[in-house]
């Protein structure tokens, strides 16, 4: 007797590979991280004077970790929105799922999203072209949120400098600017998903991008997650008693949460540029920085470390566990 299809669909052969030209470029990429952070170390520890962090609020630390947790309970829940109107899958899963990504993106070769097409095609049964719309669609209103909140700080900050208006002006502006955006890249998916090229490779995603209400609220978690990455910086600064104000500490926040995206790796690049930005901000000119926005850039990433790495190794433990299950029983007889 034959077994039931898995999950009520047959198991997709095919899984994304990274090609050599991609594997050059991200080891090449990370090899750049790797000495961008050595050079934030060493700036940090250069002439700096250490008894701030020694010193250190617990409070403040435990915040940080709490935020990113949190941050990484948002991500996982902007993937779990963006597939309901498709696919259901336990929102639990889709933590997993998030924790196992953002571990693997701290190896040499970013992983993250290859292990979301493993882990959903080997286990849920999804279909390649699902997963790769999927992907985009979080990415598409990532950007959009991302778009508004880069806007809406700059402005914010503009606004405090020549009228003399504070951070509520900045969170304001972010979310105007992140809702028009956002409402923006929802029209703009409805209109791609009716395009030849994309409508016949949808693989069960149209009700996804069809659904204004989820696209929305995907955007939105997104922008809640950059909040608690901006929280994160500032308990960063305020460890570090740093000469930032709230708008100031938004664009340091702004700037390191853009560079995780970075082609090339997150790995250094958003130590260098979060630290960067800061001395700037401070009216530091040249290339340097200052041994204290070097500290300050690599306490925010610590930060997110301590939560990452732990959540994202019990995650990484049980996805791995069920996608050496789900392989077995590819592999099994057929027959009961």
């Amino acid at each position: 007797m034959n077994r039931p299809a898995h999950d009520g669909s047959a198991m997709p052969q095919g899984r994304p590979a990274l090609s050599a030209a991609r594997l050059i470029t991200q080891l090449v990429g990370f090899a750049i991280g790797a000495a961008l952070l050595a050079w934030c170390i060493v700036k940090a520890i250069g002439s700096a004077d250490l008894d701030q962090l020694r010193q250190a609020d617990v409070r403040l630390v435990a915040t940080m970790i709490g935020v990113s947790a949190l941050s990484m309970l948002c991500a996982g829940t902007a993937f779990w929105l963006a597939l309901r109107p498709a696919k259901r899958i336990a929102w639990g899963v889709h933590q997993a799922v998030n924790g196992m990504a953002t571990l693997v993106n701290y190896a040499p070769v970013r992983l993250g999203v290859p292990s979301r097409f493993v882990y959903h095609m080997s286990v849920d049964g999804l279909g390649a072209w699902l997963v790769a719309g999927w992907v985009a669609t979080v990415a598409a209103c990532t950007l959009s949120a991302l778009a508004g909140m880069t806007v809406g700080a700059l402005v914010g900050v503009g606004a405090s400098e020549w009228l003399g208006l504070g951070t509520a002006t900045s969170t304001l502006a972010g979310l105007i600017f992140a809702a028009v955006t956002t409402e923006v890249c929802v029209r703009l998916v409805g209109l791609v998903r009716h395009l030849p090229p994309v409508a016949r490779k949808l693989g069960g995603a149209e009700s996804m991008l069809a659904s204004r209400a989820s696209l929305r609220l995907v955007a939105g978690t997104r922008f809640v997650d950059f909040s608690l990455c901006a929280a994160r910086a500032w308990c960063a600064g305020r460890i570090l008693d740093l000469p930032l104000d709230a708008q100031q500490i938004l664009l340091v926040a702004l700037a390191g949460y853009i560079m995780n995206y970075n082609p090339l790796g997150r790995f250094g690049f958003r130590e260098a540029t979060m630290a960067f930005v800061a001395s700037r901000l401070a009216g530091e000119t040249g290339l340097d920085v200052g041994a204290a926005f070097a500290q300050l850039a690599l306490v925010e990433s610590a930060g997110e470390a301590l939560a990452a790495i732990p959540l994202g190794s019990i995650g990484g433990s049980w996805c791995g566990v069920r996608i050496l299950r789900a392989r077995r029983a590819q592999r099994a007889p057929r027959t009961a």
